[in-house]
């Protein structure tokens, strides 16, 4: 199975494109996107889509994100074939899990046994597409967006260490900007997967938005749905968002996968007040904004922490310290007593 950087409509019923690009400023490209129409899916499904990224070029993360893309693909559709029926929705969750998870067995041994591929790792959100509705597998910070009845949401929780020990709501303070991004899941960090999976209604109007944070992190929510809400095709709308990620600097690679409804019509987006969308009870994620909303409570409080931690240790040092004079004092004193009790000399 070859991986390519571009690609635009695989199904009749379905607008579907994807695309990557390095940005404007690394030589390499970690970011990987993928689509499989109803035909390499054996006619069982409408679609598979997947995107994946490769974590720092140095960790070989091109490497890592390549392989989650030819190879989960791959399981999935083995699995799929041997599965009897038509899936169902609790089906297709357990077949992308399990595919996931043999993704990353493999990239994972691949970082134990070559030491020049050790530490390799990628973030990866994967779609299974059928009828009305779309089941998503990730882990990492890669996202997955619904365009909706005219609401842009964000679908899935980022896996990084900042927003899953903070949980915020704070729309002012970007904690990820001031302490680094440290993905807590992903492909081949740990032998041992933990994916979460999310169930969306998937309408005839609706547009479905996998993408890197190469995009998300140029582009602020509100702009990301105004681009795609107006673009006149998928293929348009991921040229377009990659041609914007790059205006606003391209510090990174870029990777969007989009996919709409066959009867999706543009429109120009006003940003509104998010709606709660069923997901029919699945783990859901909260937007934008609510992260940066919730980041405000804990903000302050970092510092805080950090300065605490220090002084703590600090303090511990002190001790140990008294501790050791109290100790040695006490050999000595020891060691006189002996001395006198039998007559020697000090």
């Amino acid at each position: 199975m070859t991986v390519d950087n571009a690609g635009t409509r695989v199904s009749p019923a379905l607008d579907i494109a994807f695309l990557t690009d390095p940005g404007r400023v690394r030589n390499i490209n970690c970011d990987q996107c993928l689509v499989l129409d109803a035909h390499s899916l054996g006619d069982t499904l409408d679609a598979f889509l997947l995107a994946a990224d490769g974590m720092g070029a140095t960790r070989r993360g091109d490497t890592a994100s390549r392989m989650t893309a030819t190879l989960l693909p791959e399981e999935f559709r083995r699995l799929l074939a041997a599965h009897e029926g038509r899936p169902t929705r609790d089906d297709l969750a357990t077949l992308l899990r399990s595919a996931s998870q043999r993704a990353n067995e493999a990239v994972w041994r691949a970082g134990q046994q070559d030491p020049d591929l050790r530490g390799m790792g990628t973030t990866c959100i994967a779609a299974a597409v059928t009828g009305d509705q779309a089941v998503l597998c990730h882990a990492g910070d890669s996202r997955a967006y619904l365009l909706t009845n005219g609401e842009f949401n964000q679908l899935t929780s980022d896996h990084s260490l900042i927003q899953e020990i903070v949980p915020t709501d704070d729309e002012s303070v970007e904690l990820e900007g001031r302490f680094g991004t440290v993905i807590t899941r992903g492909i081949g960090l740990t032998r041992v997967l933990d994916a979460d999976v999310i169930v969306t209604p998937l309408g005839h109007c609706d547009t479905l938005l996998l993408c890197t944070d190469g995009l998300t992190n140029m582009l602020a929510d509100e702009r990301i749905a105004a681009i795609l809400a107006r673009a006149e095709s998928a293929e348009a709308a991921a040229r377009d968002l990659v041609a914007e990620a790059n205006a606003q600097g391209g510090i990174d690679n870029i990777g969007v996968v989009i996919c709409r409804g066959p009867e999706y019509v543009p429109f120009e987006y006003q940003p509104r007040r998010a709606l709660p969308i069923d997901r029919n009870d699945a783990p859901a994620g909260s937007s934008k904004r609510k992260n940066r909303r919730r980041n405000q409570r804990i903000g302050a409080l970092l510092p805080i922490m950090i300065i605490a931690l220090a002084l703590l240790s600090v303090a511990l040092f002190i001790v140990d310290q008294q501790r050791r004079v109290l100790l040695r004092a006490n050999a000595q004193l020891r060691q006189e007593l002996d001395q006198t009790r039998s007559g020697r000399p000090k």
